[in-house]
């Protein structure tokens, strides 16, 4: 059965209506980091997305009998 995030850690995808603090254990992530206007479709930001699908879903089809997991849902962070 293929590993989900979601619901492996539901308090993270799945927050509360009020804001609170929780405790998050180190993680690691595959992430791009960019710059300039998220809703240019031809600025880094939106190439730089464009490309983490491809490696997630590379990684996913990768050798049977390894980790199978859920591709979990984009997140962003924008300063």
């Amino acid at each position: 059965m293929a590993f989900d995030f979601k619901k492996k850690y539901k308090e993270l995808y799945s927050p509360p209506q009020q804001p609170h603090i929780i405790d998050v254990e180190p993680m690691n992530f595959i992430a791009v980091r960019g710059a300039g206007d998220p809703n240019d479709e031809s600025g880094e930001y939106q190439r730089s997305i464009g490309l983490l699908y491809p490696i997630m879903y590379t990684i996913k089809m990768g050798e049977k009998g390894h980790f199978d997991f859920i591709v979990p849902p984009l997140e962003g962070l924008w300063w």
